[in-house]
């Protein structure tokens, strides 16, 4: 590869600009920073606050909002408009690379650290849901604890990313339209719309978004891996070693990005979900197995039968704090990342169709989610109650983060297997890294399939100095808090956006407007600079 020179590379990244959504999003996360430098007491007060405010009060936005997502793309998954096809041509890229990527970027840092924690968590307390069918700390609270986690990562969290992803691939590969968040609110806003003023605006709440998101994914893992250190050890960090360790994680995924989708995302993709596989494998083997597989199935069972109760648990009646610490924090943070990942999927999915993309969330990911938070999740719940290991106190004494490090410890080998896991928690997290901070070039670039190097060196940077703070500043409080503010916006935008596509689609098929629009489209990518799909 030829070698440019760095001036070419600054007039690169500054002709690419587009002011608007990177000018007002470098402003907001400076005016963040420098506000929290100026009076941390009041920025801690803030997200407190609006935990209570956002969580508690848009409860019923959240919870109503995923469930009316998930029957959308059910309807395209099983209606006759799944067989539309996203582009010309055969698929980008192949199965398995597609699935690695997908999920990798989906729900990689949350799957690392909750995997092992969240099941535990609610066997020694009883969702509310359940409480007074089941007895917490009993091997009755084992199927409902392992059932809950599979429904927060099961097709619920991938409805804002199908939400996204699926019209911005379909206008984008069909029509020329530029790789943005507001092409999706195309059928609503019009051609002008989208570069006018509503569009701007939601590319630009889509750039704050991504970075809230991310921040908040970089941040778990940045604390995980301290805090595996620190039980294996006894050594604790100070604030500055954990901003070094944030620094070296922006760094490992800053290099993949910058070495591109097919060099650096699909190779990291791939290799983590090998390396899941192995220590899924590890666990199911050495674990409790005839158990698992047991407490696999009655969960299964229990999600499927109280789906809609689940959906729509709000906590009214009694156990609002409950919902909003973990169903309404999930799903505002699957939402907080609906613009990136969904951007990321409309990225790869060239030449897929749509029951192809929604088939593959539904089904492909939720089974992988479902196998992971049965054997890790159900493992940990089980080693507990059998007295092999006090992972409950693990926990209590270093955090959630350190569930996972402290499982593996348990088996024989138990060294390897930790330290595959850590591998595991930094190379995850980098996929979604690459993924986010991609979408915010092209966010930020108008649209640009591949922005340069640098503007993805500069985003990349950013989510982690945002992160360093966020950790700094008031920990997983903060990190919750965060997201939930965050993502408000976009359950908003992601209702609209996929209600509108399913309208869209039907008024396609029987006016003849696609042909005359594709014209309009295309011309106006050019004209704002984007880059076209097919370049």
């Amino acid at each position: 590869m030829e070698r440019r020179p760095v001036g070419e590379h600054v007039r690169s990244f500054v002709d690419e600009i587009d002011p608007i959504p990177f000018g007002v999003g470098t402003l907001l996360v400076v005016a963040f920073l420098a506000y929290t430098v100026y009076d941390v007491g009041a920025v801690e007060t803030a997200i407190s606050e609006a935990f209570v405010v956002f969580g508690e009060g848009l409860a019923w936005l959240y919870l109503g909002g995923m469930l009316v997502l998930v029957g959308l793309s059910a309807y395209l998954l099983f209606g006759r408009y799944g067989s539309v096809r996203l582009g010309d041509g055969d698929p980008e890229y192949s199965y398995p690379a597609y699935v690695a990527m997908f999920f990798s970027a989906g729900l990689s840092a949350g799957i690392v650290f909750f995997g092992p924690a969240e099941a535990l968590g609610y066997y020694q307390s009883v969702p509310p849901l359940f409480d007074g069918s089941v007895e917490a700390g009993t091997a009755g609270a084992a199927v409902p604890a392992v059932a809950y986690t599979i429904f927060h990562y099961g097709i619920s969290a991938w409805g804002g990313y199908l939400a996204i992803g699926i019209p911005v691939a379909y206008f984008a590969y069909n029509y020329g339209a530029p790789f943005r968040v507001s092409t999706a609110l195309y059928p609503v806003l019009g051609e002008d719309g989208v570069d006018g003023v509503i569009g701007r605006t939601v590319d630009t709440l889509a750039v704050v978004a991504t970075i809230g998101g991310i921040a908040t994914g970089l941040g778990f893992i940045a604390t995980q891996l301290l805090s595996g250190i620190t039980f294996e050890t006894g050594r604790t960090f100070s604030d500055p070693e954990r901003l070094v360790a944030i620094a070296g994680i922006t760094t490992l995924f800053t290099i993949s990005l910058v070495a591109g989708v097919s060099a650096g995302i699909r190779r990291i993709s791939q290799f983590n979900i090998g390396l899941m596989g192995v220590l899924l494998v590890v666990a199911l083997v050495l674990g409790p197995t005839a158990l698992l597989l047991n407490t696999g199935v009655a969960a299964l069972g229990t999600y499927a039968t109280n789906f809609f109760q689940m959906s729509l648990f709000t906590g009214a009646g009694g156990g609002v704090e409950w919902t909003t610490a973990w169903t309404v924090f999930y799903w505002s943070w699957w939402i907080a990342w609906a613009p990136f990942v969904g951007l990321f999927l409309a990225r790869i999915s060239r030449g897929r169709t749509i029951r192809s993309v929604v088939g593959t969330a539904f089904l492909t990911m939720t089974a992988t989610s479902t196998l992971w938070f049965t054997v890790i999740g159900g493992s940990s719940v089980w080693l507990q109650h059998r007295g092999v290991a006090d992972l409950a106190g693990a926990t209590a004494e270093f955090g959630n983060g350190v569930a996972g490090f402290a499982l593996f410890s348990t088996f024989p080998g138990g060294g390897l297997w930790q330290a595959l896991f850590f591998v595991l928690v930094t190379t995850f997290f980098v996929t979604s890294a690459d993924s986010s901070t991609l979408a915010v070039g092209m966010l930020t670039t108008g649209g640009k399939r591949d922005p340069s190097a640098l503007n993805r060196t500069f985003w990349g940077a950013t989510q982690g100095v945002i992160a360093a703070v966020l950790v700094v500043v008031g920990g997983a409080a903060a990190l919750r808090s965060s997201v939930i503010v965050t993502g408000a916006p976009f359950a908003v935008v992601c209702l609209v956006a996929l209600g509108s596509f399913v309208w869209w689609l039907r008024r396609e098929r029987q006016t003849d407007t696609p042909r005359s629009m594709r014209s309009t489209l295309s011309t106006d990518t050019s004209s704002s600079g984007a880059k076209a799909p097919d370049d």
